[in-house]
């Protein structure tokens, strides 16, 4: 695991922003103008190298509030550029960013709290990526904002989605050190970098979350949760854009194989970070070096993945038709997971570049098969 998320660049240039004495809780405005619908991510120009302040780099007159209908406000204070969301709502609000944004650096301090609960111990927040607009509202991926006593702060969570993903149960030492990262009532510094398909998440310094996902770009949103009490801080955030992956179509093939029948097979280049298709019965994916060695062999089957995105049981087909699952396989600098149907399913440690991927099974079939790739 690499720890290290290279944002000195980030607290530093956040340390150098200034405002004009006299103007403390000025705002600049209470709430976003209307935006334009979220434009396709291919369709936009990359923002110019380097750190940035947030609402510069992303205008804060182009977000556009989403969910439920709460407050925010910009401010300049003599701590620096402050947004703050304050509900009470019924269902979650989010502000939202105009565009989806591919792989980037986030550095801002966090803080819930309010004067009735000044430690925040009755609230919940979460800053959005890679996420989508669904029915009005917000779902996709999370970095938690958890101030209750379960401690998961910095963990992932997707949101109107899979639940958790990434949450900081373990008993491992690191684990425990990334529970106590957070502290009540304090602005807490937290770090996410989202490259390809690896996401990163730090507070304080302390290293909380590493997950590996096929949804590599999507919207950046900040989250008032639901509830009466809620009022969450974000202090001056420092974005950097670093470009963006995509997946791309691939020819469907299936190579000769010793033994066991092979459904689809195809090399794979060392500026890949990802495959991905639809498969259906039971089989199992192999990934190989250029010697041959196997890096990895994950089995998959229909019940291990036949599960609604709540957990309940997918309804088996009337006419006993073969179930399509989506088979994903992501990595990068040597480390990644499958997934099936967004469930991961096996961690991936490669020491040697894969070079090929085989998808085996005596009544298997794949189809719909792309790479994931840096644009």
């Amino acid at each position: 695991m690499q720890n290290r998320l290279g944002f000195a660049a980030l607290v530093a240039l956040a340390s150098l922003v200034t405002f004009m004495p006299g103007c403390s809780q000025a705002p600049i405005a209470s709430t976003p103008a209307p935006a334009p619908a979220v434009a396709p991510l291919a369709a936009l120009a990359p923002l110019a190298a380097g750190p940035a302040p947030l609402f510069t780099a992303i205008p804060y007159e182009t977000w556009k509030i989403l969910g439920g209908h709460a407050t925010f406000e910009l401010a300049q204070t003599a701590d620096g550029t402050v947004l703050t969301g304050r509900g009470p709502l019924q269902i979650n609000g989010f502000l939202t960013s105009p565009r989806a944004i591919g792989d980037f650096r986030l550095a801002v301090d966090v803080k819930l709290g309010s004067r009735q609960f000044p430690l925040g111990e009755k609230m919940n927040s979460g800053i959005q990526i890679r996420s989508q607009e669904m029915a009005g509202t917000v779902g996709g991926l999370q970095v938690e904002v958890d101030p209750t006593k379960r401690a998961w702060s910095g963990g992932i969570y997707d949101e109107r989605g899979r639940d958790w993903l990434a949450p900081l149960k373990d008993s491992t030492p690191e684990a425990e050190a990334a529970r106590g990262a957070f502290k009540l009532g304090e602005w807490n510094h937290y770090e996410i970098e989202c490259i390809g398909p690896r996401i990163r998440t730090k507070i304080n310094g302390v290293p909380c979350a590493v997950w590996y996902d096929g949804i590599v770009s999507g919207l950046v949103a900040f989250q008032v949760h639901n509830g009466a009490a809620c009022e969450v801080a974000f202090r001056n955030p420092m974005f950097e854009e670093l470009g963006a992956h995509s997946w791309r179509a691939m020819p469907e093939a299936a190579g000769p194989s010793s033994g066991e029948r092979c459904a689809w097979s195809h090399p794979i280049g060392a500026e890949m970070r990802g495959v991905r298709m639809r498969v259906n019965h039971s089989g199992h994916v192999v990934v190989l070096a250029a010697d041959g060695t196997r890096l990895a062999d994950v089995p998959f089957a229909p019940a291990a993945v036949a599960k609604n995105a709540d957990g309940s049981n997918k309804a088996a087909p009337a006419d006993g038709a073969a179930v399509w699952r989506k088979l994903e396989l992501v990595w990068i600098d040597g480390a990644g997971s499958v997934l099936l149907d967004g469930a991961r399913v096996a961690t991936l440690a490669l020491p040697q570049q894969p070079t090929h991927i085989r998808v085996l099974g005596e009544a298997c079939e794949a189809k719909d098969s792309e790479v994931l790739q840096r644009d």
